[in-house]
């Protein structure tokens, strides 16, 4: 990461139509993106479950 991190909330829905989110730290979106893919196994498998990257306020 780099020196400036930011909250984000990363939403995704699973194939049961559920949705979840997740709060994490990144410097920007597509980093959101790449965390979220290394800590989350639903998300590592299904990349394109995201529904949105928002930062938190």
């Amino acid at each position: 990461m780099t020196a400036n991190p930011q909250r984000f909330l990363v939403r995704y829905k699973k194939n049961d139509g559920s949705r979840h989110m997740l709060q994490l730290h990144a410097s920007n979106r597509q980093e959101a993106r790449i965390v979220a893919m290394e800590t989350n196994a639903y998300v590592r498998r299904y990349p394109t479950s995201v529904e949105s990257i928002l930062l938190a306020a």
